[in-house]
């Protein structure tokens, strides 16, 4: 028997065990790094990590499809009816925000033990830890933990910021299991002054937490509806139903699914002929890619075995640029000059990478706040294809052809030939085919690509991705990052309102923050600290569209589009749904709700009223 047959053959058994024994298996084009232990993110920052570990940890609040808070593992969402929440004025403007939160008395681990405020006051050191590079500075940098009780707390966040209300990030972590480690990792940082080496005592601290051979050991706790069983790194990840897990849902648990199965097939077209082998219930989030998903060839074979849907996601597809001047390579291309990212960005034919991969279900985005957002500014500064234009910018900048018609200029004495590295996640075919189409765009202006990919769990790792000012990559990079709601302008942040560089990840402040390029506008982050405090939509409002006026014109990162995404699930299989924005994007939200329809699981939402029906 040929070994692709046989391959499709053990793919379909894997798929029909699904609702026969009431599992599910999932497939996803990226692997994550690291889960669990990295309590902060500070080793990976991947959507599938946060997919993943929807399953694994309950949060205190959770926001639902329908982007209602509703309370897990708190006794109720704080509100100031309830008494829960209180402001107080700091000064004319600026406001002191309090939160109280109480721990259910029935919330445990799942080796028993209670969750506490010792799990919450853990998770608060961590994250405010200097050396520790968190990627939710923002929070930590205003946030103060009061604790009253076992089960009660307090969070203090000064200044408060619009969206407090909306995205409650507090959080917690093991204490009985990570304490003593935390305790000892702080005493060797202690013993340094060197920002790098102290963050780099921190990641492995997380990392021993967080890695396959610690997981499987059955060590790590978790307080989510499932818990870890297996991860082959490489290959595959299961997670069984967390019987100490406090929400029933409706009907029994029984009737919902036992076990998970993650199966993680990076390169795309493998996935998709996993998909159509029948060997997969349903995609990830990081799955497919849309054009893919609307191709006649699962379009075709999925009528009565896959319901495909399209879900408009917060995700913004966009290709950040080195701005770090102390790179060589940075200085010789002039990456921090705008007028460099301007002609990048004319002589991209983005209209042209919509029309090809999206059929008119993409449109080009022009700054980072999603169309969906209502507070979108739609009269900046366009970049329309325009090699001329492009052209044109880049001989004001010294650039002439060469003898093979790539552009140099001499710098202090050297040729420089304009040669961009372009990083992206290898496997995924649209992203590498954009680059491909992109490339012989930028050959015609006379610009050279050297395409440097590496799976997700490499490209998307801090080590990488934050420490751009190291040259871990020194042009183009290429991912998503979700932007909500209650988006803020941070990843576009550089200054907070004392003038301390907290936003781009530096050796100086131990590569926290979420400005991987390093773009830097004095008059964009006085209008975002502004914004961010104030709670007058209206007054907001003008504030970010001036912020995307500055965006656009300098160009701080190439926008690309927001994704739209194909859900791909079984016929049969319930509440395995999306919605636009905040956590709702990933199908694993309220998991203990997802089950199969022929094992009694009831329908509690409904994929139709967050998306549109692929043919």
């Amino acid at each position: 028997m040929k070994p692709k047959l046989i391959a499709l053959l053990v793919l379909s058994g894997l798929a029909l065990a699904g609702p026969q024994d009431n599992s599910l298996i999932i497939g996803a084009a990226q692997e994550p790094r690291v889960l669990a232990g990295d309590v902060v993110s500070v080793i990976s920052n991947q959507s599938i990590k946060f997919e993943i570990e929807n399953f694994l940890f309950a949060p205190m609040l959770q926001t639902n499809r329908d982007l209602e808070l509703i309370p897990v593992v708190a006794t109720e969402v704080p509100t100031v009816q309830n008494g829960r929440v209180r402001f107080s004025n700091i000064r004319p403007g600026v406001r002191r925000l309090e939160i109280d939160y109480t721990i259910r008395p029935e919330a445990v681990w799942s080796d028993g033990r209670p969750i506490s405020t010792d799990d919450v006051a853990l998770w608060f050191e961590i994250g405010q830890t200097r050396g520790v590079a968190s990627t939710l500075v923002d929070f930590f940098e205003r946030a103060t933990l009061r604790v009253r009780d076992a089960r009660n707390f307090t969070v203090t966040l000064e200044p408060a910021y619009f969206y407090d209300l909306e995205v409650h990030r507090a959080f917690y972590a093991p204490n009985h299991i990570m304490r003593a480690e935390w305790d000892r990792a702080k005493e060797a940082a202690a013993r340094t002054t060197e920002v790098a080496r102290q963050a780099e005592i921190y990641r492995n601290f997380f990392n021993q937490f967080s890695n396959p051979q610690y997981l499987n050991s059955g060590r790590m706790v978790y307080s989510g509806a499932f818990t870890l069983t297996r991860w082959v790194a490489g290959s595959s990840l299961e997670m069984r139903r967390n019987p100490r897990f406090w929400i029933k849902p409706p009907g029994g648990e029984e009737r919902y699914v036992q076990r998970v199965v993650y199966r993680f097939i990076q390169n795309t077209n493998s996935l998709l002929v996993a998909i159509l082998g029948g060997g997969i219930d349903a995609g990830s989030s990081v799955s497919i890619t849309f054009d893919q998903g609307i191709s006649p060839q699962l379009v075709n074979r999925a009528q009565g075995r896959f319901e495909l849907w399209s879900v408009p996601t917060p995700f913004f597809e966009h290709i950040e640029i080195n701005q770090f001047t102390n790179v060589q390579q940075v200085r010789d291309l002039q990456l921090h000059d705008p007028r460099t990212r301007q002609a990048l960005t004319l002589a991209m034919n983005r209209e042209g990478v919509v029309r090809s991969f999206f059929d008119g279900f993409y449109s080009v985005s022009h700054t980072w706040v999603s169309p969906q957002n209502p507070m979108v500014n739609p009269n900046v500064t366009r970049y329309p294809f325009n090699p001329e234009r492009a052209r044109q910018l880049l001989a004001e900048l010294g650039w002439r052809p060469g003898p093979d018609g790539i552009l140099q200029r001499s710098v202090d004495g050297r040729t420089v030939r304009f040669e961009l590295e372009w990083a992206t996640t290898s496997g995924n075919v649209v992203r590498e085919r954009i680059q491909q189409l992109v490339a012989e765009n930028y050959r015609q202006v006379g610009i050279a690509v050297r395409v440097r990919n590496a799976p997700s769990a490499v490209v998307l790792g801090a080590p990488f991705r934050s420490r751009a000012q190291e040259g871990t990559w020194t042009g183009l990079l290429q991912f998503a990052f979700s932007m909500g709601q209650a988006d803020d302008g941070v990843r576009s942040g550089c200054r907070d309102d004392e003038g301390r560089v907290i936003h781009i990840p530096t050796r100086e402040n131990g590569f926290r923050g979420l400005n991987f390029g390093g773009w830097c506008n004095e008059e964009f982050d006085r209008l975002r600290n502004q914004a961010v405090v104030e709670f007058d939509p209206t007054r907001r409002r003008q504030l970010f569209a001036r912020m995307q006026e500055i965006w656009a014109s300098e160009l701080a990162m190439i926008p690309l589009y927001f994704v739209s995404d194909v859900r791909v699930f079984r016929v049969g299989l319930l509440n395995y749904v999306s919605s636009t924005f905040a956590s709702s994007a990933y199908p694993t939200i309220e998991p203990w709700l997802i089950g199969w329809q022929s094992r009694g699981a009831q329908k509690v939402y409904d994929q139709a009223r967050y998306g549109q029906r692929i043919r």
